[in-house]
């Protein structure tokens, strides 16, 4: 086998509603279930900002494709934390299984984009390895 660079490629869209109406309808529970508390703090549960929430809900979706594996194998919802660097450009942090998988799999970078408008959030998780 030849070394070189590979590209995992995973996106994700949803409709901000259908994300405004699990936090309108579980409140916390929803919030809890699928955001780490660092991202229910940048969601704001108190008034949430339900573009940021269907935006982070869309990058955990995009990074479990670009695994290739989905939510399987024990990688659950606060395995996959989206956080911003100093720049404001989102990025990805694995934790439990999500990042046991991701190192196994030989991965070595993570790149994230999102966006998102009043009615659909968008992600899209580009994942590269050097073998």
């Amino acid at each position: 086998m030849h070394a070189g660079i590979r590209l995992f490629v995973g996106t994700d869209i949803v409709e901000v509603e259908r994300i405004r109406r699990a936090i309108s309808g579980w409140k916390m529970d929803f919030l809890q279930r699928v955001f780490t508390p660092a991202e229910i703090n940048k969601i704001n549960a108190e008034n949430p900002d339900y573009e940021r929430a269907a935006g982070f809900w869309a990058a955990k979706e995009s990074m479990v494709k670009a695994l290739g594996i989905g939510f399987r194998q024990g990688i659950r919802f606060h395995d996959i934390e989206v956080e911003h660097n100093q720049y404001g450009c989102p990025q990805i942090i694995l934790y439990g299984s999500a990042k046991t998988l991701f190192n196994e799999k030989g991965r070595a970078q993570i790149s994230l984009t999102i966006s998102h408008c009043r009615t659909y959030a968008i992600a899209v998780v580009a994942v590269v390895t050097h073998n």
